[in-house]
């Protein structure tokens, strides 16, 4: 019987998962957000761009995968301490 997939996640290139966590691609850059860890920790996921080369959203039984999204234009976040970080793809991807 095969597992049953819920909830959302972001899966990174090199594995590591981000449980609720969410993408969505507007107007040339890739959004994600997520809470559960600081921004220090956040930093050294995605500024490293073997991690971020491929980002998969999962979300139920569907996925969206991104690729070449290897440079941070923006990184914050919010008072209820969620981060959010915007991503564009790095020259090597355009």
């Amino acid at each position: 019987m095969s597992e049953r997939r819920t909830g959302r996640r972001l899966i990174l290139a090199d594995g590591t998962t981000i449980e609720n966590g969410e993408a969505g691609y507007a107007e040339g850059f890739l959004w994600c957000y997520f809470s559960g860890m600081t921004l220090a920790e956040a930093t050294g996921l995605f500024l490293d761009t073997a991690k971020t080369a491929r980002i998969r959203f999962e979300y139920g039984e569907m996925a969206d995968e991104y690729e070449g999204f290897t440079t941070v234009r923006i990184m914050r976040t919010d008072a209820d301490g969620e981060v959010s970080i915007c991503l564009e793809k790095g020259a090597d991807a355009q």
